[in-house]
């Protein structure tokens, strides 16, 4: 079947390919000049490491600055804490009981009455300043009822809880009130900004949070005097849910808010009012990675490293939360095992060009002045209404392979399609429509690119051409095929470049039914085109005949196996697609990625280069060769796997635009290369291969 393409609809494709470029390029401008990357710690990480070593904390501090950490993020203190350091002093109302029952020297609490079980009493310690911190924290906290002084000289306060303390890695647990989180500690706030640390505040959110709960961290950010540039949720609800967001992000203003990409590297981890808070915040945020502690403690220093290798670059974090290492490998102490490695990942991140300051912001345009912001980035919806008729105009060239319509026909079906999908996106944000042109990009363009290669198949075919001129025609042909699919992955990557897909507050959903559908729709197309059900032009009657008689034909074991194969083939890369992906990677496969990450720019997708683009080789040569329609049909699938794998990197949105199509390239490179030496040794091995076939199968 000789394919035709409506001009009219091929100059809208240009037209919006036109338009995709423009905007991935104002993208690719935004996420170049969004180049600053921060390096942050706990500082309450580093005060533990200190206390391992011996050493005082200022030593130790400086020790990380000087290795690269240039934030730290502060907690809320506990009343635990406090007493720890001698900040105060507290005993519990069991301990107190027992001590003034022994007759022994009660101290400060000897003036205390009616002592209770439930209570932590609490007294000035050696920091006047923490102890009244605690009482106006306590307060803000639990109230009136539940603390009160019961002591004036000294004074003494009680507060009314459980004194039953968990362990460290217990979740889902309520805390007693020796642990629970109080407030922001100024003495930690005036440490950091002291010795010249960016700090980020992670306070937890307030039950029955008010406006006066949350001024009163503001205040106490105000108290210590320090500039606070990042608010980093801690717990499981951003300070202000549910129905504070509004005031809170006011009182943030001018700092940003940092939200921590989730395990699966996909969306960010599930924090209540995240989203709404970013969305008053008109989006003036940055994400984090940071390898989670449970699992730290399972891999190596150099398994660390290698995950962080990449993380800016690909995944558009702009905040690399470090957690160190607690236990001691290759020998090392842990202090400095763990310089080392922040110095191993500073200088990482410096090597890919970036600078170390504070976290950069996709922004609209360029900063007026340093740490400015002038609002998130948001093409306007008329690129997106071009760019969605483009992908239309596709859709509908695709169903002109199958059904019978005029050229005006296909145009009227265009400019319905059009109008429609320009309304939805006009009259609102249009979320649902950009993710459904996104889905109609990333499986149209595939199936035509491979569509219009077998018109140059079909026409070249000449049973007798050489293996060398089917390696050069394939090469071309290839390379053109990976421009073809490109045109859908520009669409894609322009069509949701926004500030909240590249934050992935929004997402592309239905990576996996991307990579099924190209296959569907191939097969629909190539069985429609080859007549390989023999009903082209018989009649309904003949065509559901034939079916029937396909459907009614006895299976053999071997149709079982085959078939068996093939699911768990697909099954197999349909579960490697996405970041849910249940399939462990083997270990000679992360070598590999290794391999290839410090080989190339941007590491190569397998499906490209190992599988897709081997097999457009072999496609073409069983083209050229006139080889069995079926087999050739399964290679072209194959082939079409590649291009379906070229479109789905854009799906991306927080890899930056310009590594995905580097991607795409050194793709087609080390897919041709594998693709030349298969065809190579299969010509060098055709003679042999068919002696065999007339030896034992045309007996």
């Amino acid at each position: 079947m000789k394919s035709r393409y409506n001009p009219v609809l091929v100059a809208v494709i240009l037209v919006g390919l036109v338009c995709a470029l423009w905007v991935n390029w104002n993208r690719h401008a935004i996420e170049q000049r969004n180049n600053s990357v921060e390096m942050a710690m706990e500082y309450k990480d580093l005060r533990k490491l200190a206390a391992l070593e011996g050493l005082p904390e200022e030593v130790v501090l400086k020790k990380f600055q000087d290795a690269g950490i240039n934030s730290l993020m502060v907690f809320d203190t506990s009343l635990k804490r406090l007493g720890e350091i001698g900040a105060i002093k507290l005993v519990t109302g069991s301990e107190l009981r027992q001590a003034k029952v022994l007759g022994n020297d009660t101290g400060v609490f000897a003036n205390v009455k009616d002592v209770k079980e439930n209570a932590v009493y609490i007294a000035e310690g050696n920091d006047k300043v923490a102890f009244e911190e605690a009482w106006e924290d306590l307060q803000m906290r639990y109230g009136a009822e539940r603390v009160h002084q019961v002591s004036s000289v000294p004074p003494v306060i009680e507060a009314l809880g459980s004194t039953e303390l968990l362990p460290i890695n217990a979740v889902r647990e309520p805390v007693g009130i020796l642990q629970a989180p109080l407030g922001l500690s100024s003495t930690e706030l005036r440490k950091a900004a002291a010795l010249g640390f960016n700090v980020i505040v992670r306070p937890q959110n307030f039950v029955n949070v008010t406006e006066e709960k949350i001024d009163s961290i503001f205040k106490r950010i105000a108290k210590a005097g320090v500039k606070v540039n990042a608010y980093m949720p801690a717990g499981a609800e951003v300070v202000g849910y549910p129905n504070k967001i509004d005031y809170m992000a006011k009182k943030l203003a001018d700092r940003k808010l940092i939200m921590q990409e989730h395990y699966t590297q996909l969306q960010f981890a599930k924090v209540d009012g995240l989203v709404p808070l970013a969305e008053a915040l008109n989006y003036k945020a940055v994400r984090t990675y940071v390898i989670d502690s449970l699992e730290q403690k399972k891999i190596s220093v150099g398994e660390g490293l290698r995950r962080w290798a990449l993380t800016d670059e690909e995944r558009n974090v702009r905040v690399n939360y470090i957690r160190p290492y607690w236990l001691s490998q290759n020998g090392q102490d842990l202090l400095s095992m763990n310089l080392q490695y922040v110095k191993n990942i500073t200088a990482n991140v410096k090597a890919r060009g970036f600078e170390i300051g504070e976290a950069g912001l996709f922004e609209a345009e360029p900063s007026a002045e340093k740490n400015g912001y002038t609002g998130p980035y948001f093409p306007n919806k008329i690129a997106f209404v071009i760019i969605g008729a483009a992908v239309l105009a596709g859709a509908v060239v695709y169903l002109a392979q199958l059904v019978e319509l005029s050229n005006t026909k296909q145009i009227i079906l265009w400019g319905v399609l059009t109008a429609i999908m320009a309304v939805v996106l006009l009259a609102g944000r249009g979320l649902v429509m950009r993710q459904a042109l996104a889905f109609g990009a990333a499986v149209f363009f595939p199936v035509l690119s491979m569509n219009v290669i077998l018109d140059i198949w079909d026409k070249a075919r000449t049973g007798s051409v050489s293996a060398l001129k089917v390696i050069c025609n394939s090469s071309w042909q290839l390379a053109l095929a990976v421009l073809m699919s490109l045109v859908g992955g520009m669409y894609l990557a322009a069509i949701l470049a926004d500030s909240r897909f590249l934050l992935e507050i929004d997402i592309y959903r239905g990576v996996k039914l991307t990579f099924i559908m190209p296959l569907v729709l191939m097969t629909i197309l190539y069985v429609k085109r080859y007549d390989m059900l023999g009903v082209m032009g018989a009649g309904v009657k003949v065509a559901v005949s034939r079916v029937n008689d396909l459907l009614n034909k006895p299976i053999t074991f071997k149709h079982i196996a085959l078939l068996g194969v093939l699911g768990i083939i697909l099954l197999y890369f349909v579960a490697r697609s996405g970041h849910s992906a249940g399939v462990p990677v083997a270990a000679i496969e992360v070598k590999m990625r290794l391999f290839l990450e410090q080989l190339m720019y941007a590491r190569p997708r397998q499906k490209e280069f190992m599988i897709g683009h081997p097999a457009f080789f072999l496609a073409a040569y069983a083209a050229y060769y006139n080889a069995p329609r079926l087999l050739q049909y399964a290679l072209t699938c194959g082939a079409v796997i590649g291009q379906a794998s070229l479109v789905q990197t854009f799906c991306h949105m927080r890899t930056p635009v310009f590594m995905s199509t580097i991607r795409a390239i050194d793709g087609y490179a080390m897919g041709a290369v594998i693709g030349i030496i298969l065809v190579a040794v299969l010509a060098l091995a055709m003679p042999q291969l068919l002696k065999l076939k007339r030896r034992y199968l045309e007996q």
